[in-house]
């Protein structure tokens, strides 16, 4: 009797105490959602001009381009682990967004005041830099977040968090779809240059945040790591990869997801190429298809992606993408209209930005901090860029050399499209298993 008295006193202890942590968790959110904001408005600024480069091209050009990206980030990465092994966390995400900036105003001046050559090889550096800048840009600021929050924070925020970058993401397509008729290319480039800058702000303020909040101060070690470097060599990101089968089914996964990706962005390039001869106009539509996908991925992000990931699970939320290409791939198989690939790049972008992403930063919660930055790097890009790199030289050779149609390669697919949604569902179960590991040896600990 007595404990049935106090049951609800209990109860409403416990809510009261748990009310300043999450409002502390709220205050840091909106920080990271204000920087992510600014990342992706920069991105969708730059990534429809990055498309309009493509497509003029056609198939033969993005295999070179996609090969060189991926030669790139075997140059990148390196680097980008050395200044993790010397800068601290605050520092090391001063010194790449510094960098992306410093780039847009070279890439610029280049296109204003560039002769032909110049300008040529300036658009051609330019979407290798893109495909570089946009993997990056949005590697450095998950690890930091996979940094600062636990797996179940993770599942409870990071749907809401990705949707400021997505509300960032709908602003940058907007501006550009109304202003690429009005504006050059290189004026265009100035927009994100200023942008970053705003979004490193509020980095610093999130950073300031996290530092005095004492519902964060648990996550910490004595050493603060905003001001320590994460040390160890690329090569250990790479052998902790090799080694743990976790990591490993990580990088099948979205070997996959870069796989299914490259095939529809080589079909839309080929259908815009002979469908709108003229290039402002491709921007035009290129940053229309970019609006609406960031529209339907804030609708995902604020309806499903939370819902999904507490209610269903990491595993059935990674299950979603690879359903999606398995519709989308049956309906271009038989009908490849601009509709269609249109609608199909609509609808696989948004669920894959606005459920698959932060169910996929969710799996790097359980990791060790060394793997948040170093193995997670190493897969964010060079793992990414193989994919791409990988499926572009398979798919053009089997459309140049051997002569085969799209609809043929959609119907080939679909079978793999099948082994990767099984092995999607396997991978949150083992997500949820290392997350249940973690908390248990965190209780051990207290």
């Amino acid at each position: 009797m007595g404990e049935a008295i106090h049951r609800p006193t209990d109860s409403f202890d416990s809510q009261a105490a748990a009310e300043p942590q999450r409002q502390a968790e709220q205050r840091v959110a909106i920080w990271a959602a204000a920087w992510f904001f600014f990342v992706l408005l920069s991105y969708s600024v730059v990534r429809p001009v990055r498309e309009t480069m493509g497509a003029i091209g056609g198939t033969k050009q993005l295999q070179g381009l996609m090969l060189v990206t991926f030669a790139a980030m075997l140059i990148a990465v390196p680097i980008y682990a050395s200044l993790v092994n010397r800068l601290p966390r605050r520092w090391l995400v001063r010194v790449v967004f510094h960098f992306f900036s410093v780039s847009l105003l070279a890439f610029s001046a280049s296109l204003s005041f560039g002769d032909d050559g110049v300008r040529v090889w300036a658009a051609r550096t330019f979407f290798i830099w893109v495909n570089v800048f946009g993997l990056f840009a949005t590697s450095v600021f998950w690890s930091v977040l996979a940094d600062l929050f636990s797996s179940e924070q993770g599942k409870r925020l990071f749907g809401r968090i990705a949707a400021g970058g997505t509300v960032g993401a709908v602003a940058g397509s907007l501006l550009t779809s109304q202003i690429a008729t009005e504006f050059s290319t290189a004026g265009l480039l100035l927009i994100p240059m200023v942008t970053l800058q705003a979004g490193l702000w509020c980095a610093w303020r999130l950073e300031k945040r996290v530092a005095i909040d004492p519902h964060f101060a648990p996550k910490r070690t004595q050493r603060d790591p905003a001001q320590t470097p994460t040390v160890g060599g690329l090569w250990e990101g790479v052998t902790h990869v090799l080694q743990s089968s976790y990591l490993a089914s990580i990088c099948v996964f979205l070997f996959f997801v870069q796989a299914a990706g490259t095939q529809l962005y080589f079909q839309q390039a080929e259908i815009v190429g002979a469908s709108v001869p003229d290039d402002q106009s491709k921007t035009q539509l290129f940053a229309y298809i970019d609006f609406a996908t960031q529209v339907l991925t804030l609708t995902a992000q604020l309806v499903l992606s939370g819902w999904m990931l507490r209610c269903l699970g990491v595993g059935v939320s990674l299950m979603v993408l690879p359903l999606i290409y398995l519709i989308s791939f049956s309906v271009l198989s038989i009908d490849g209209s601009l509709v269609v690939v249109a609608t199909a790049m609509v609808v696989t972008r948004a669920v894959g930005y606005g459920i698959t992403v932060p169910a996929r930063e969710v799996l790097f919660t359980v990791v060790s901090r060394k793997d948040k930055y170093k193995s997670k790097s190493f897969i964010d890009t060079v793992v990414l860029r193989g994919g791409d790199a990988i499926s572009s030289q398979v798919l053009g050779s089997l459309r140049n050399l051997a002569g085969f149609g799209f609809a043929t390669l959609n119907l080939w697919t679909l079978p793999i499209l099948a082994v990767w949604t099984y092995a999607a569902f396997r991978l949150g179960r083992r997500q949820n298993q290392l997350a249940a590991k973690k908390v248990s040896d965190t209780f051990l600990e207290n």
